[in-house]
């Protein structure tokens, strides 16, 4: 992954700035000719989710200055050879207008937990659920992300758990260490490439998305072993659900 260091930290002295992320128009920024999507970051306090977006951003923990309610972190990413520009939202109020906001703006959501708190595990499986009521006709990215595995001794939340919460509420899963770096690069990676795989498998607009007979087929046939062997089933899909390349 190759990034373009064009890195702008939304601070509370450019209040009329860091209000702009939170508009409800998806475009890009005017005079750029990257796409532009907002990744909105859901989960717990403590969590690191602010670690994980200030190595994003390149910023460094110490030149931070004191934030309330969220910052936002601009980056031009070339993945796959193509450009693509992330508005990162890191979100840390608790109040439920707040909340309700966030769920609505994102083109695609990281949600965090640690695997050292068992209770954040639980509030991301909440969160989970919350984006999908609020978004239920949108196919959306979303990405369950277990974080500080380099806390190993302290873990609560098990790996095949975290694979089999996402394989239960339909997201991509992936473990990562913000003290460490550990798969935080492909974190924000695999975030692109759930944008674009989404966006590209869209059918136009008033354009019925039309099924082969052959892929009819497969499905059908895909549901009789499912319904025969349901944990053959659910071992196909939580292989697929740490991939971030695929759909």
């Amino acid at each position: 992954i190759v990034t373009v260091p064009r890195c702008l930290p939304s601070r509370a002295p450019r209040t009329r700035q860091s209000a702009a992320p939170w508009s409800s128009d998806s475009s890009g920024s005017s005079g750029s000719w990257e796409p532009l999507y907002r990744v909105v970051l859901l989960g717990d306090s403590g969590v690191g989710k602010t670690s994980l977006v200030n190595l994003f951003a390149g910023v460094q923990e110490r030149d931070l200055l004191e934030q309330h309610g969220e910052a936002s972190y601009e980056r031009t990413l070339s993945v796959d050879g193509e450009e693509t520009t992330l508005l990162v939202m890191d979100t840390w109020e608790p109040e439920h207008c707040r909340r309700s906001q966030c769920l609505q703006v994102g083109n695609a959501y990281v949600i965090v937990y640690s695997i050292t708190d068992r209770g954040s595990f639980e509030s991301a499986s909440e969160l989970r659920i919350q984006l999908r009521r609020a978004r239920q006709a949108e196919d959306i990215p979303i990405i369950l992300v277990g974080n500080k595995t380099d806390l190993v001794r302290c873990r609560e939340v098990s790996v095949e758990e975290g694979r089999a919460c996402a394989v239960v509420f339909d997201c991509k899963f992936i473990e990562t260490s913000a003290a460490l770096q550990h798969n935080v690069a492909e974190l924000f990676e695999g975030v692109v490439r759930q944008i674009r795989l989404r966006r590209r498998a869209r059918p136009l607009p008033g354009q019925k998305r039309k099924e082969s007979l052959t892929k009819r087929a497969r499905r059908f046939l895909d549901r009789l072993v499912a319904r025969n062997s349901s944990k053959g089933a659910l071992k196909v899909r939580s292989k697929s659900c740490h991939d971030l390349s695929v759909l």
